[in-house]
């Protein structure tokens, strides 16, 4: 596979992040992209303003002691920033290298993943912050107690509404962090991986109709949850051209929505091709083994078709760790019956 010849030519900057248990690294500087501000003060305790989703917020222009949670962590560890500790990040355990994922390891972990209600904000404040950087999705924001973060450090809040946009706020992050000089290393390459897959397969399926089915949502017995375009598999085809229409019929559900199993024939029947996410070894998660199981799915057209797509890696959320989401998702559509009939 393409994703094991990558060479991942990268200093130590990953395995870095332990050693700030310890002591701080000096981060890249980074001179910003003008939208957040400008820097002041003295060298020793230079500030500037940041354009947060809370507002302007003053931040040290080079933060040593950075605490970070939700999509905000893993593109941290990845670019080197200087952290002391971090919210549980396990859906990208198997997404991570094992530079990146000793890193990860070695770092307090300060919530459980995706439960940032659970803060723990006495270890939060253990951590002696300077910064935080808190990247859960916009719609869990209130679920913070803001006011105990920010009397222990200026709080930076960018969240997602939608999955997609992790490219955008992964850059929101870095900058903020002051490593946006080490953050876009893996972005040229992804972007070259998505023109080329776009055009390989721009006349064989670019013409059909995707939907997502996704595999980690939690449903409940007897129901699924459908992906729209921008969600948590899906998105990884954002950049690829391939068409996902249609919308949840509650609009504040954005990107995905949950279904009875009954619903299929009518949500899912008019679908050329059909994407989900599997664990790194292949297998099925328990919620997709039982919606699999069921008459109806297996009636679907481009189920008996076979015109399905398994992305494994679907949890990926930076450049680096979409690019083994690409391979996979490559592999797929080479063997798909539609692309082999036109």
């Amino acid at each position: 596979m393409r994703v094991l010849e990558r060479k991942r030519a990268r200093s130590a900057l990953a395995l870095g992040a332990a050693a700030l248990l310890a002591v701080g690294l000096v981060g890249c500087s980074s001179d910003g992209d003008g939208d957040s501000g400008t820097e002041s003060g003295t060298e020793s305790a230079a500030t500037r303003t940041f354009e947060a989703q809370n507002g302007s917020i003053e931040i040290p222009a080079d933060p040593q002691r950075i605490v970070a949670c939700g999509y905000a962590t893993l593109p941290l560890i990845q670019a080197g920033a200087d952290l002391v500790a971090v919210c549980e990040w396990s859906r990208e355990l198997d997404n991570m290298d094992e530079e990146t994922l000793a890193a990860y390891e070695a770092l307090p972990k300060v919530a459980p993943d995706g439960s940032v209600s659970e803060i723990n904000y006495e270890a939060v404040a253990a951590a002696d912050p300077d910064l935080i950087i808190m990247g859960v999705p916009a719609r869990v924001q209130e679920q913070v107690d803001t006011a105990k973060l920010e009397a222990l450090a200026p709080v930076v809040f960018l969240g997602l509404t939608v999955p997609g946009e992790w490219r955008e706020l992964g850059e929101q992050y870095a900058d903020a962090a002051n490593v946006s000089d080490s953050y876009g290393e893996f972005k040229k390459e992804y972007e070259a991986r998505t023109a080329e897959i776009s055009e390989k397969y721009a006349d064989t399926l670019g013409g059909l109709k995707f939907a997502g089915v996704c595999s980690v949502c939690g449903t409940e017995p007897g129901e699924f949850s459908r992906e729209y375009a921008s969600s948590y598999t899906t998105n990884l085809f954002d950049d690829l051209g391939f068409d996902f229409p249609g919308e949840p019929a509650d609009p504040a559900d954005v990107h995905a929505e949950y279904l009875s199993v009954e619903q299929l024939p009518e949500n899912l029947s008019d679908a050329d091709v059909i994407v989900y996410g599997v664990e790194a070894d292949g297998s099925l998660t328990p919620e997709l083994e039982e919606l699999f199981a069921s008459p109806l799915w297996q009636e679907l057209p481009a189920v008996k078709a076979g015109n399905l797509v398994a992305v494994k890696h679907s949890s990926a959320a930076t450049y680096e760790t979409a690019l083994l989401a690409l391979d996979s998702i490559e592999a797929e559509l080479e063997k798909l019956p539609a692309n082999q009939q036109q």
